[in-house]
């Protein structure tokens, strides 16, 4: 009596814990997803507002008439970075999104290629910076240096948007290789 007193115990508490285990783990991949979601869109959103600050930045050089000046000089290659790091920014958004729709055979090359490809460009974010920063020193227009300012936030932003994204796909890899641990003996 008491060995199917135990046999019936362990029955009902085996599925609990499954069920349990795989709501936990299908809670994670889901919060994993998001993640990787919000990520994309925060660079989307940020390659937006640089370009938009490109184009103002642009449009003030733009409104000077006669000889450039060095001011001027220093707003285009503040101009030249932000177009680069907008571009950059906007390409690795829509490919990290991509990481989701992937078949799971390509997907674990693909997260490698891309943390490889977001670590690539948070070393060029992070060098770009510096001549922005070089421009901000060297402009006396009060809406230039606004728009300039902005930027310098936001390219710091996507630095950290950068590290945010590298890491998720880092968890993501994890988690792939065990799958294909199990399914590889």
């Amino acid at each position: 009596m008491k060995k199917v007193l135990v046999v019936l115990l362990f029955v009902m508490i085996l599925p609990c814990n499954t069920l349990s285990a795989i709501q936990k783990k299908e809670q994670r991949l889901k919060a994993t997803t998001a993640a990787l979601v919000i990520q994309a869109l925060q660079l989307g959103e940020r390659a937006q507002q640089l370009f938009s600050i490109k184009d103002e930045l642009l449009r003030i050089v733009q409104e000077r008439e006669g000889k450039i000046t060095l001011q001027e000089d220093f707003i285009v290659d503040a101009v030249t970075e932000l177009k680069y790091v907008a571009t950059v920014a906007y390409f690795e958004g829509n490919l990290l999104g991509a990481v989701l729709a992937l078949k799971e055979k390509f997907k674990l090359q693909f997260i490698n290629d891309r943390i490889i490809e977001l670590q690539n460009s948070l070393e060029s974010t992070t060098a770009s910076l510096r001549p922005i920063q070089v421009a901000y020193s060297g402009i006396e227009n009060a809406a230039a240096l606004q728009q300039i300012e902005r930027s310098i936030k936001i390219v710091q932003s996507l630095t950290e948007t950068y590290r945010n994204s590298i890491e998720i796909l880092l968890r993501m890899r994890g988690k792939q290789a065990k799958e294909i641990e199990k399914i590889q003996p």
